[in-house]
């Protein structure tokens, strides 16, 4: 290498140092898709729902994911104030900051999103069928499902119940149970499913909508409860219960594994999901469609049932005035 070299070599590295960095909000405008590699406008991708070029799906931001499905506007089911969602009083390990409890992270979270727990709940007209619809933030810890959301779910559940709304979707995008709540977080996890199984007695249609990575207790609690379990895209991965490596560890190997463990395709090959979609923009569509089958289905067995009782109460009038 001679000197000419060598100088060209530094004026590089030299231009890479005092090169523009792009600002906090140019940053944040675009997006790098892990499929394709391209480098997407985020406004593009809003008005696209999020979704790449090449057919990828990021992950949906909750309020725009609910002004999509909703036909317009829609009514928020607040959490309750009185639930702990730090039962442990759970001290965080922090870079230098000592003391520092997971209730500050969940303050942390709150503020981020605006939200009081990993759920938000609302109700509103789905081509025009009554309908609540929960769905998980996985930017508030990773979608954690502790007893906060336990109880949410459960006042969701009961507001869809007390109004009798048509439809019930739960759209998920959790890590799981908490491991910070510990066996008040799993033990909290018998209050969505006493939530889904009082929606049943009551004939709501529900529908579970596998949108990003699902895992732990949550795919072990209400997941499976649904009517219907439609896997949003061919890119959703990790529905499972624990990661590849932990199931590696208990079957001795990799090579049982499966290559697409976890992902949409291998769920609905393993005959655990309904629908796969190619694109979110259906979502809506397929829930109006099969939601509208069930409630038809619904009326004319009440119909049945009362035509029955009809000709029942004449035949016994019609016998009494033969006698």
């Amino acid at each position: 290498m001679n000197w000419i070299t060598r100088w060209k070599k530094i004026g590089i590295k030299v231009k890479q140092i005092f090169k523009k960095q792009p600002t906090e909000q140019e940053a944040t405008d675009w997006k790098n898709c892990p499929q394709c590699k391209k480098i997407s406008y985020k406004p593009d991708l809003f008005n696209n729902l999020y979704i790449c070029e090449c057919s990828f799906h990021f992950d949906l931001p909750p309020k725009l994911r609910l002004d999509h499905l909703f036909d317009a506007g829609y009514e928020i089911i607040e959490s309750s104030d009185d639930i702990n969602p730090d039962p442990l009083n759970f001290e965080v390990k922090e870079a230098a900051r000592e003391g520092y409890k997971y209730s500050d992270k969940i303050k942390k979270y709150r503020k981020i999103t605006e939200q009081q727990t990993a759920l938000i709940c609302a109700s509103g007209k789905i081509s025009n069928l009554n309908a609540v619809v929960v769905c998980f933030n996985p930017k508030f810890g990773g979608g954690r499902f502790g007893p906060a959301e336990n109880e949410h779910f459960l006042k969701a559940a009961n507001f869809a119940i007390q109004k009798k709304v048509d439809v019930w979707i739960v759209i998920y995008q959790s890590s799981g149970i908490d491991v910070h709540t510990g066996v008040v977080g799993l033990a909290g996890m018998t209050k969505s499913i006493i939530a889904m199984n009082e929606i049943k007695k009551n004939n709501i249609p529900t529908f579970c909508v596998a949108a990003r990575a699902t895992a732990g207790g949550t795919y072990a609690s209400s997941f499976f409860m649904h009517d219907f379990i439609i896997v949003e895209s061919k890119c959703v991965e990790n529905l499972l219960f624990s990661g590849k490596r932990v199931t590696a560890n208990i079957l001795k190997g990799t090579d049982q594994i499966p290559d697409d463990f976890g992902t949409g395709p291998g769920v609905m090959k393993s005959g655990l999901a309904d629908i796969t979609l190619e694109s979110r923009k259906e979502l809506k569509d397929t829930i109006t469609k099969l939601s509208n089958i069930i409630l038809k289905k619904q009326k004319l067995k009440i119909q049945s049932v009362e035509e029955a009782h009809e000709n029942s109460e004449g035949f016994k009038k019609t016998a009494s005035t033969a006698s």
